[in-house]
């Protein structure tokens, strides 16, 4: 009976001792999840159980995201102001600031945000400012013509004086620039083709004369072959003009016959050959055509249908032009209206200063000028 007590005894007091130690673990482990930091959740492995067994936030995971955004935000504002200047010279300096996107109060990152600089005032009565106010103004004074005694508005005296500055801005501007023109010979129209009656006739007589050298001096080189058919009515007129081309430029012509026939009014003395192919190799489409040949082996179509004699030797030295078939020279006497006229090759080569034609418009005089080699 003793040894029944006595193990009663024992058996109460290791027990009283396991439930004091697990209720000071309990009492620790609720400690330490309330002295947890705020920066971390203060929920336990059980409390968050739902989550699954990867619940767990890496704050450097954190820190390493929200460092990637503002550097993807850095990027975004670089690229878009960059678009900006290409696309429009800058007006106003505007003076950069720096956007934090992390709000340390809330620990939280805010969403990019894009600031659009304000744009600059104009200046009073200026051009610009009169292109961005006289809609308005018209649209004031045509809805408020009058006021309430009958009289003219205020609306409309507005309009109409900013109107009578703009057209007197407009008659300065027409002066300056006559004035200008006629004292430049490089913006002088007039110096390349002279307008009034005595010099144009000159300047006409002139060109007449150039082109019938230029002529000759073609038909020394070169032929033209007639392709016809004896059916085609166009191919009778085309071949009357043809003889008159011939007496006049004193080009040789050989007659190509598409069906192996002559022409009703061609003469006997006519030398007619018949067509082996030559019409189907250059892709003639229709009678009467007219080729102009360059021995040994240069053949350019200058017409397909019927054309006049005048008209003829204009297209023949257009495609000898563009054919290289005349000296520099020749070309500069064909097309005088096109002296002193800025070239491609010499607008390209302007065009990779723009930099300093940004910073000041007013160097493309000395740009051109110097283009042109009258500097």
């Amino acid at each position: 009976m003793k040894k029944f007590k006595m193990r009663t005894l024992i058996t109460s007091m290791v027990a009283s001792i396991a439930l004091t130690s697990v209720h000071s673990q309990s009492v620790q482990r609720q400690a330490a999840i309330e002295n947890q930091p705020e920066t971390q959740s203060s929920a336990n492995f059980y409390d968050r159980r739902s989550e699954g067994w990867y619940w767990y936030d890496d704050p450097e995971a954190k820190k390493r995201e929200a460092l990637k955004k503002e550097m993807l935000l850095k990027e975004a504002q670089a690229k878009a102001q960059k678009q900006m200047e290409q696309q429009s010279p800058p007006k106003v300096e505007v003076p950069s600031r720096t956007v934090n996107i992390y709000d340390p109060e809330t620990k939280k990152y805010n969403e990019p945000i894009v600031v659009q600089a304000s744009e600059p005032q104009m200046k009073p009565l200026s051009a610009e400012w009169l292109n961005a106010n006289m809609p308005k103004m018209l649209n004031k004074a045509l809805n408020n013509p009058y006021d309430k005694n009958g009289n003219p508005s205020s609306e409309m005296e507005a309009y109409m004086y900013a109107q009578r500055l703009a057209l007197d801005m407009s008659q300065n501007f027409a002066k300056s620039a006559t004035t200008l023109t006629q004292t430049d010979p490089f913006l002088d129209e007039t110096v390349r083709v002279p307008v009034d009656d005595a010099a144009n006739k000159v300047f006409n007589i002139a060109l007449e004369k150039d082109k019938e050298e230029i002529t000759k001096h073609l038909s020394q080189f070169t032929g033209i072959w007639f392709f016809y058919d004896s059916t085609c009515s166009f191919c009778v007129a085309q071949y009357n003009y043809l003889k008159d081309f011939k007496i006049k430029h004193n080009f040789k012509i050989m007659m190509i016959s598409t069906d192996g026939k002559r022409l009703p009014n061609m003469g006997n003395d006519e030398i007619v050959l018949p067509d082996r192919g030559q019409a189907k190799r250059l892709k003639l489409r229709i009678t009467p055509s007219i080729v102009l040949v360059a021995p040994p082996n240069n053949f350019y179509v200058v017409s397909q249908g019927l054309i006049t004699t005048d008209s003829l030797l204009t297209k023949i030295l257009m495609v000898a032009d563009k054919q290289n078939l005349l000296t520099q020279a020749q070309k500069e006497k064909l097309d005088p209206y096109s002296k002193g006229v800025l070239t491609p090759e010499q607008i390209k080569k302007m065009q990779k200063v723009e930099t300093d034609l940004n910073k000041d418009p007013t160097n493309i005089v000395s740009l051109i000028k110097q283009a042109v080699g009258n500097n």
